[in-house]
């Protein structure tokens, strides 16, 4: 059961981390393009936001909470701390991202129809990628906070003898 929630637990990172990764690449290559080119863009960031990134995250916290809680229980620090971070990712995501995202790409076809670029557009576009960059920096967190298991004490060895 184990091996099956770490196996989770890495597609769950692939999926939120590898698609926050090519939407860095999609949004790079939007810069400068044409209205048309910029909704494409758009249209792939929210619909790969939704069939991705959400479900990348939400498979990441869970089996990753899941793995924690059965090896160390829901009192060691370190776990807490990984719950607590967790907890800001996904709220981070459901109410700062998801919500830029919406309003970036809706700007974006709003845009097309007028003809120019709506100047609210940079700011749901600066809001989502700094909330954005934010969870990426929360989940590298929680994974040195997993790495180093902080608040978890390392097993006693037994005192050696001294010679005689």
């Amino acid at each position: 059961m184990f091996r099956v929630m770490k196996l989770l637990h890495f597609i769950g990172l692939i999926l939120f981390l590898g698609s926050i990764l090519s939407f860095i690449l999609v949004s790079t290559l939007m810069e400068g393009a044409a209205l048309e080119w910029m909704v494409f863009g758009r249209r792939i960031i929210s619909a790969g936001t939704q069939a991705l990134t959400l479900p990348g995250m939400w498979l990441m916290a869970i089996s990753g909470l899941l793995m924690a809680f059965k090896r160390y229980g829901v009192r060691v620090r370190f776990v807490q701390i990984k719950a607590l971070i967790m907890l800001l990712i996904v709220l981070n995501a459901h109410l700062l991202v998801m919500p830029a995202v919406g309003r970036a790409t809706a700007l974006a076809i709003q845009s097309l129809a007028a003809g120019h670029l709506s100047a609210d557009y940079h700011a749901a576009y600066l809001q989502e990628s700094i909330c954005g960059a934010v969870n990426v920096l929360l989940t590298l967190l929680a994974a040195a906070v997993g790495v180093w298991r902080v608040g978890v004490r390392p097993p006693q060895r037994p005192a050696a003898a001294c010679p005689a």
